[in-house]
Order: structure tokens, then sequence, then C-alpha cells
């Protein structure tokens, strides 16, 4: 009896713990802390929304797994989140240089035979008068952008006799002293050709950007018949593309606990959990202040602290005006600690301000169903429910973005669906329900040893007379 009973608790135990038991319900909006309406403009397969500072804010996962999307009927639908531009390229506007002719004065590959002049700046003013007018067919050519110090990725010739007609190969190398050459394109092909009705023209040569102070344009090969020093009257340098930030938003965060040791303060900020946070501002509270900050980042109350190595912070008066320092490329987590040495006067008199920046994620869902559409967030028992972009988008990445059927929309006022509650942790009934089985087993098997044991200890029966 006691033998089987311990039987229908081991299998009562391997129900509960089979996949499948015990599965929870189709989730709903009232699932998560917090809803919005989503404000569509066109009618599109995908809609686009961009997450605000309070859907960070009430998030519990740091990576974004606790969103949903719900149309009017109450059903999930397919959403996906848009990989983030942090940086973009400004092209550069084409600038126009002086351009030496030097006649034959010049050999691919080696020094300029050459007196040249330049001023403090390193640029161009004067080349020799025997040299600088060479005579006889154009070898080479000396571009001077001495003035510009920055990367340079092409050049477009433009031509002083556009009539001439032309067909060659030619060689660009750079230089930052004259002395020294490195080959940019060994062979590029320059044409001018024309007829009664058409013509062929390709006068720029591209290379991989990179910076130098000095230019030389060789043929590469003998020149083109006809070719004189003056065909090319001028020329115009490409600069590469600048990487440039894109803006970010900013919050200020709340007022710090401080707490000292060692002749340390130390500064402690929390900043929302899911906040892609990447930029940093510190703001001393006096002008005229330098001070040296050691900053410490770390995901949760319970992970040790991680080093954001030090910087120098100050808030200088000047020209009217104040100087600050340049905000600081670091990624805190959700709790920050700024480090600073007291003995130094740390901070002085008040406390540091801390903003913190971000560029906010792009969500992309499928307009399946009844509209109007629901975004939903907040749930600390949630698990990840996105797509990847391309599985959702079919052709993202390699369609012109502006061609995917993909409308822009808006999100409404947040309000609460569920409520705070569902950002803390729910009691788990089937693990509590697993925990109750295995003691009530345990118990069993030892109230099975005990009696066990007892009748051990009583011995053999007596015969019968």
């Amino acid at each position: 009896m006691m033998l089987l009973s311990a039987r229908r608790l081991y299998a009562l135990l391997a129900a509960l713990s089979a996949p499948g038991v015990l599965a929870a319900p189709a989730e709903r909006p009232d699932d998560y802390a917090y809803a919005a309406p989503i404000l569509t403009s066109a009618q599109a397969p995908y809609q686009r929304i961009e997450l605000p500072e309070a859907v960070y804010r009430g998030l519990t996962h740091a990576d974004l797994a606790d969103l949903r999307v719900f149309n009017a009927d109450g059903e999930v639908v397919p959403h996906a989140v848009e990989p983030r531009a942090l940086t973009h390229s400004t092209p550069g506007a084409p600038l126009e240089v002086p351009l030496f002719a030097l006649g034959t004065a010049a050999d691919a590959g080696r020094a300029l035979n050459l007196r040249i002049e330049t001023n403090e700046a390193g640029a161009v003013v004067s080349l020799g008068p025997e040299l600088g007018r060479a005579r006889g067919p154009a070898g080479a050519w000396l571009v001077d952008a001495s003035q510009f110090g920055q990367r340079f990725q092409a050049l477009e010739l433009e031509l002083g006799e556009p009539s001439r007609q032309f067909s060659g190969r030619m060689r660009v190398e750079a230089s930052n002293d004259l002395a020294q050459w490195r080959t940019l394109v060994a062979s590029a092909p320059l044409v001018q050709l024309q007829t009664d009705e058409h013509a062929l023209q390709r006068l720029r040569i591209d290379w991989p950007a990179t910076q130098a102070r000095y230019l030389r344009l060789t043929w590469s090969g003998a020149p083109p018949a006809g070719v004189r020093e003056r065909v090319f009257a001028r020329v115009r340098l490409e600069p590469a593309p600048a990487a440039r930030d894109v803006p970010r938003d900013w919050l200020a965060l709340d007022r710090p606990a401080l707490r000292e040791a060692g002749g340390r303060q130390e500064y402690l900020f929390t900043v929302p959990r899911a906040l892609p946070a990447d930029r940093l501002r510190i703001g001393l509270p006096q002008p005229n202040s330098v001070v040296e900050v050691e900053l410490f980042g770390r995901a949760h109350a319970d992970a040790p602290w991680r080093s954001l190595g030090r910087h120098s912070i100050y808030r200088l008066a000047e020209g009217g005006g104040e100087k600050r320092n340049p905000d600081l490329a670091v990624s805190p987590g959700a709790e920050l600690m700024l480090r600073t040495d007291a003995r130094g006067g740390g901070v002085g008199a008040g406390q540091p301000e801390v903003e913190v920046g971000w560029v906010a994620h792009h969500l992309v869902f499928a307009a399946r169903g009844t509209a109007p559409f629901t975004l939903a967030w907040g749930r600390f028992r949630a698990t990840g429910g996105a797509y990847p972009i391309h599985t959702l988008v079919p052709g993202y990445g390699r369609q012109d973005a502006q061609a995917l059927p993909i409308a822009e929309a808006t999100l409404g006022a947040p309000a609460e669906a569920g409520g705070a509650g569902r950002l803390a942790e729910p009691l788990d009934a089937r693990r509590w329900m697993l925990w109750a089985v295995l003691v009530l087993a345990v118990g069993l098997l030892g109230l099975m040893a005990w009696k066990l044991s007892r009748m051990v200890d009583a011995g053999p029966p007596p015969p019968a007379d």
C-alpha cells in the first residue's frame, strides 16, 4: 500500500514536469504593465513606430523582450526591431586645389627634381622658373592639397582644351614631403572622345580614402599623342565622407545617492534598464572647475562593477560663455557610479548633474487583423517575441528603403494596462507545486524507512504452538 502511494507521487511529479502541462494562456494587453494606441496615417502591410522614453522606462528586459503589438481583436501580431544607425556619413563638397604642370620633369616612382617654395602651412607657392613652365609633352602634374588636411578619395580633372581628344592611362601617387611617394592608383583610364552625335568622357579617378599633402599625376606609359602640358586647366578633390554621430535624445538622471569610502566620493545614479544609452554628459555644479573622475557601470545591483575609464571633466568660463568637456562615449548599463577624489575638493559645492544620450529603436510590425493596434510593454516574466527584421520584411537591406511597404506611425498617450505589479516577479505556482510534491515524496520515503527499521528491530515473530 505504502509502495503504491510512492509510485503515484512519482508519476504525479513526472506529469507536472512534462512540457505542455500548465501551459500559459494566450497573451493579452493587460498581461503587461502599460499600453498605448498606435496611430497609423497610411495603409500599408507594415507600420513603423519609434520607441519613446516612456516605453524604455517601463521595460524590464534590456533586450526589449517584453514588447508586444496587439490588434483590435486582442491578437498578437508579428513585430521586429530595426538595427540602429549610430552614425551617418556626410559627403564632402569637391574642393578646387592648385594644379601645377611639370612637363617632363618628373618620373614616376622618383622624387621631384624641382625647386619648390612652400609657405608656413606647407602650401606650394612657387616652382622653379626654369622648370615651373616646362615645355614639350605634358609628363606630370603636381596637386597641392596641403592647406586642407583631410582625407580624399577621388579627383576630377577639367580640360583646358575642351576640343582636345585623347585616350590614356594615368598614375596617381601621394606624398607628405615631396620626397617619398606611394602609389594610390597604378593605371586609371582617362578618355575624352567625340563624334558628330556622341561624346565619351572620363576624367575622374577614384582610390581608397587617404590623407596626403601632395598628389602627383603621371602618364602610365607613353603620353597620348598631341597632349600638351596645359591640357588640364583645373582639378577638384573629393573629400572622403565624414562619419558624424546621429543626434541623440537626452535624459537627465535623478539626483544621485552619495557615499564616501577611503577619502573618495562616490555618486550612484540609476538608468532605465532598457535604455540603450551610449553617451554621457556630466555637468559640474560650479564654473571654473576641473575634476578627474572614474566611471563604473553594471547591469543590475547583483552584478560586479565594470570600469568605464578615467575622464577629465571641466567647466570653464571663457569669452562670456562656458567651455565644457565633450560628451563621453560610454554605455553605463542600469547603474552608474561616478567616483572622485575628495582630497582635491571633488566636484566642489553641490552635486554633479548627469545626462545620458541614446538613439531610439524603431519597431516594425505586420498590420494583421483589425485596427487600431496597441503597443504593450513591461512584464517581468516575458520571453522574446520579436522576429529578425529580414524575416519579417522580405527584401529588407537588399532594396531601397523608400521602396519597402512600411508606413510611419506614431504612438499615442501611454496608460496603465495590467499595472505596475506586472513589473515584479510573480508567484510561480508550478514551481511551488513541484516543491510541495518533492517534500511530500521525501516525507513518505522517510516514513517508509522508519517503519522498516522498526520491523527489523522487533526481530522475527515467535513460532506458533
